[in-house]
């Protein structure tokens, strides 16, 4: 009985080292796109949730094993917003860019987007996501509003 046993374990595993060969090859015939995600955060005194915004734009990355980008453009804000995205700005995985500035607009946004595409020559995937706009904070990964 014990021989038996062996024999249909020793099958299975050899079924699931199949599989893992077999998929791993699938993989390196895929056309390699880059995966890059820009996410573009317009924030206004947001202290509360920006931790929690970054550490999901953080873990998303790494679960999906993409490179995230996080751009934060602060209109002004009047509380800890900023000094708490620069704490969190050396966690793994992300890279992280600070600007403040005195009022965001949508050309403002326009001209920062268009200027980030010439600098890039890697195509990456960019979201704008106003946080001032009630509902706005959904398109990030693991936030629900």
């Amino acid at each position: 009985m014990f021989p038996y046993m062996g024999w249909i374990l020793f099958g299975y595993g050899l079924a699931a080292a199949m599989v893992h060969l077999v998929h791993g090859h699938y993989l390196r015939m895929q056309p390699r796109s880059p995966k890059r995600l820009h996410y573009v955060l317009v924030t206004h005194n947001h202290e509360q949730q920006m931790e929690w915004y970054l550490r999901a734009l953080s873990w998303y990355g790494r679960w999906r094993g993409h490179a995230v980008k996080v751009t934060v453009l602060d209109e002004a804000s009047e509380d800890n917003t900023m000094a708490i995205a620069e704490r969190l700005g050396h966690q793994s995985g992300m890279e992280l860019k600070l600007d403040r500035l005195a009022a965001v607009s949508e050309e403002d946004m326009k001209r920062y987007m268009l200027s980030a595409e010439e600098q890039q020559n890697e195509v990456e995937h960019r979201l704008y996501i106003d946080l001032r706009s009630p509902g706005e904070a959904n398109k990030i990964p693991y936030v629900h509003v």
